[in-house]
């Protein structure tokens, strides 16, 4: 009986192994054939001729293999539906026909900005002319140069010059006494971070440029994973958090007052100076040579360009120093006309009817506000007619800026300028980095008539924008064009209209986007989107109305989202934020606030 019954036993695990194992084949099959299909998914996936490819990803760019600069580019682009619904038009039958308000994440970049672009297609441009360095090699990443192999120790015993006494930096803290340097004249704040750029840069290039923040933010970000040195000189109107933001960078700051593009002092201009002292100058090419390259004292050097010799009468011009010059560089809205733009078009299938922007240099607005109408022109023989008109873009500009009557009549002037109100320097506005009292070559642009053509024809904006680039005369009309093709032409300006938003008006929609959208913006973000529902409000049902939120709160909370600056300011801090009461007491409350905010916009729901 035992050994039936441990026969039995042994038959069952015998039964339960083959059992076990038959599940094991067939489970080895199905895997086999999940991945057979997997990979021929893949393979018709990737044969699709809709699919990118690596002409697709070209730019004005190289590909960057990883990095910050992988990053840059290719943001959301986020439906705002209770902002949407607030519209009259939106109350249809069938909700996709209402007008649908979008925002283009640019505060998703890994600077936080948009700003990214514009200062990558700067940098490279430079790096292009020769005005920069080649970025620092790295490997594969090559054919850039390395300070670091032309360095000698600096604190070696024969790399001072004997008159020289040791300098010292600790965290941007420099303490020197140059005897054999002739740095008169020079404030000591700008001489200070010139000191700090010359020590911080592995290319011997040093990019210097004036902004309100978020620019030198990203410039600072892509000089350094290239190797360059910067330097940013920036009004005193700007969030603290942006001048720390920058100094974390290793960043040299210089903070100026606010004033007149006119007065020397002005942030661009004292940037300017910065720039002649180092590059035009030459100021800083013995100091450079003996105390950082390690040039100084006896025996032969070498001066970082293969040369060597006993002694050199002068130092060598190592140094290169490139002054951005955001607001006149087209490169600026080059960037934006090249990839922003693209990527809004695709991102609504070519349905775009309206887009709405601030402008602080104007290359997003610009740059953006071109392809969509170069692209509607292009576009419009295989849509047969579809669309009734192409794309509008209007400027939203802030209190004190000059931009607005500039579009609305021709004349860039703003009451404040006036001179009776005018101040030596002037705070019109809580907003940051937007609004200017002049016209710079990237807005310019958007305010010169262009002659849009169809597909056969070279014209539109990025023709312009390619002549313009290349220094070549712009050509304003078609007069010299010998193509025969017959081909019917449009002329207008890139910017259609403008809108006046005050920091009220900012402020009530600041409030609103984070309690209803749960998008927490700064000052910029919330005029570009207050304009885009005024827009919203007008347009017809179903069209698409986009804009950009250019950064986050996180970088206000010092101004636009600190309560007491906000009152301060003469203006009225939205309720909604208290400490929880009555549940129904603070619903009122948010309803009436929200009424208030479309009062304020002038929005009727």
């Amino acid at each position: 009986m035992r050994y039936i019954m441990m026969s039995t036993s042994t038959k069952a695990v015998a039964a339960a192994a083959v059992t076990v194992s038959i599940g094991a084949l067939f489970a080895s099959l199905a895997l086999s054939v999940v991945r057979r299909n997997t990979k021929n998914i893949r393979k018709d996936y990737d044969q699709q001729e809709d699919q990118p490819t690596r002409e697709d990803s070209k730019n004005e760019t190289a590909i960057t293999k990883g990095g910050y600069e992988s990053l840059i580019g290719n943001t959301p682009l986020v439906y705002l539906p209770h902002l949407s619904s607030l519209i009259n038009n939106n109350n249809t039958d069938n909700a996709n026909n209402g007008v649908r308000i979008y925002a283009k994440m640019e505060n998703l970049n890994p600077g936080g900005t948009g700003k990214d672009r514009a200062a990558r297609s700067m940098i490279l441009a430079a790096e292009e002319k020769g005005e920069l360095p080649p970025p620092l090699s790295l490997g594969e990443g090559g054919g850039g140069s390395d300070r670091s192999k032309n360095e000698k120790q600096s604190n070696s015993s024969n790399s001072k010059h004997p008159n020289e006494s040791t300098t010292s930096i600790n965290n941007g803290n420099i303490n020197d006494s140059f005897s054999s340097y002739s740095f008169d004249n020079i404030p000591p704040n700008i001489h200070k971070v010139i000191l700090q750029a010359l020590h911080n840069t592995q290319t011997h290039g040093i990019l210097i440029e004036g902004t309100s923040g978020s620019t030198g933010i990203s410039l600072s970000s892509i000089s350094s994973s290239r190797g360059h040195a910067s330097i940013v000189v920036m009004p005193d109107d700007q969030s603290s958090q942006k001048k720390e933001f920058l100094q974390r960078l290793g960043c040299g700051v210089v903070v100026v007052k606010n004033c007149s593009i006119s007065n020397p002092g002005h942030y661009v201009n004292v940037a300017r100076r910065v720039w002649e002292l180092v590059e035009v100058e030459r100021r800083y090419d013995g100091y450079y040579w003996e105390n950082v390259v390690g040039g100084g004292g006896g025996g032969a050097k070498d001066d970082g360009n293969g040369r060597a010799g006993a002694s050199l009468d002068e130092p060598p011009r190592l140094l290169k120093a490139a002054f951005m010059n955001q607001f006149e560089n087209l490169a600026n809205v080059q960037s934006h006309y090249s990839t922003t733009g693209p990527e809004i078009y695709n991102q609504l299938y070519g349905k775009v009817d309206a887009f709405i922007m601030s402008a602080g240099t104007g290359g997003t607005l610009v740059g953006v506000g071109g392809y969509l109408k170069d692209r509607w022109w292009r576009d419009q023989p295989l849509q047969q007619q579809s669309l009734s008109s192409p794309p509008k873009n209007i400027l939203v500009d802030p209190p004190g800026s000059s931009l607005y009557n500039k579009v609305k009549y021709g004349v860039a002037y703003a009451p404040q300028q006036s001179e009776q109100r005018l101040r030596r320097h002037r705070y019109d506005t809580i907003a940051e980095g937007i609004g200017l009292d002049r016209v710079t070559g990237n807005f310019g642009l958007g305010c010169e008539s262009i002659v849009w053509k169809d597909s056969q024809l070279n014209g539109g904006f990025g023709g312009k924008l390619t002549l313009a680039l290349n220094d070549t005369e712009v050509q304003r009309d078609n007069s010299n064009n010998t193509s025969t093709t017959k081909a019917p032409t449009y002329q207008s300006k890139i910017i259609d209209d403008a809108l006046s938003i005050t920091d009220q008006q900012a402020v009530y929609m600041a409030h609103y986007l984070l309690r209803h959208e749960g998008l927490f913006v700064g000052s910029s973000s919330a005029m570009n989107i207050a304009g885009a529902l005024i827009v919203a409000s007008t347009m017809p049902p179903g069209s698409n109305v986009v804009t950009v939120v250019c950064d986050g709160g996180q970088r206000h909370t010092a101004r636009f989202w600190n309560r007491t600056f906000v009152e301060e300011s003469g203006l009225f801090w939205p309720g909604g934020e208290e400490e929880a009461g009555d549940a129904n007491e603070n619903s009122n409350a948010t309803k009436k606030n929200d009424l208030d905010i479309l009062e304020q916009l002038g929005v009727r729901c």
